[in-house]
């Protein structure tokens, strides 16, 4: 009996047994090397992926709190801005108030945009060019200390809402449709960003802004000059999965 190996396991009839697809599958998507970031199809590893997902998560959290971590300080700042509107300055409050319902009204808008979007079009570009106008909108929000501008501060604070939207839409999915059995794992580490970047913003907020050397706008410059790094591993980001777009594409 004449064997020909051409694929799979030979059997003694001579037939061959093809290798089950998920073999396959697997052997495609094995890493190049234990330490590269990429596997064998050019794809950003998980390991490399959802961990910058959970720094970006808690960047993008920080931001959030310093407002309310520094509530005294953007009282006295609204109240004294150059072109703060005249109820906010009768009542610095409402100014505040205002302030954080943009961002409210800039998120509840790019939310709905961006969950449409998510399973239509890559999420790569959806989400670094969300990040980028994040990034631009927390610049703002430290400028407007320098300007002394209520409205500065306003907008700004409307573009992060904006922008957080598309990395908050994309990211849980993502890890959802990517991590395989360890998706689970990958998500509570996601979401522990959350609560921690929260804290910290607090936390970091009140420090910034009731230091004898800096103010909370120093603490948007820092957090610019932190995540920028973040920034720039997302721009090198790979990912052909399904063409890049996230399951459920044309549902």
């Amino acid at each position: 009996m004449k064997e020909t190996q051409r694929y799979g396991t030979i059997m003694s009839s001579g037939s061959i047994t093809p290798e089950p697809a998920e073999q396959k599958a697997d052997a495609s998507a094995a890493p190049l090397g234990g330490w590269s970031p990429s596997d064998a199809g050019g794809n950003t590893r998980q390991a490399y992926l959802f961990p910058l997902f959970l720094l970006i998560n808690v960047a993008v959290m920080t931001d959030r709190a310093i407002v309310a971590g520094a509530s005294n300080e953007f009282a006295a700042f609204v109240s004294s801005a150059r072109d703060s509107p005249a109820f906010a300055v009768e009542s610095p409050d409402a100014g505040i108030g205002l302030i954080q319902a943009a961002f409210i009204l800039g998120y509840s808008v790019a939310v709905l945009l961006s969950g449409h979007y998510v399973h239509k079009v890559r999420w790569k570009p959806l989400v670094l060019s969300g990040l980028c106008v994040w990034w631009l909108g927390v610049l703002g929000s430290g400028n407007a200390k320098d300007y002394g501008s209520f409205y500065v501060l306003l907008f700004s604070r409307m573009a992060t809402g904006c922008a957080e939207a598309a990395f908050t839409v994309v990211a849980p999915p993502l890890i959802q449709d990517r991590g395989g059995a360890g998706s689970g794992m990958w998500l509570s580490f996601y979401l522990t960003g959350l609560p921690v970047g929260l804290a910290l913003g607090y936390v970091y907020g009140s420090h910034m802004a009731t230091s004898d050397v800096w103010d909370w706008g120093w603490a948007f410059y820092f957090l610019n000059a932190a995540s920028l790094p973040l920034l720039v591993a997302m721009a090198f980001v790979r990912d052909g999965t399904n063409g890049g777009v996230l399951s459920g594409a044309g549902e």
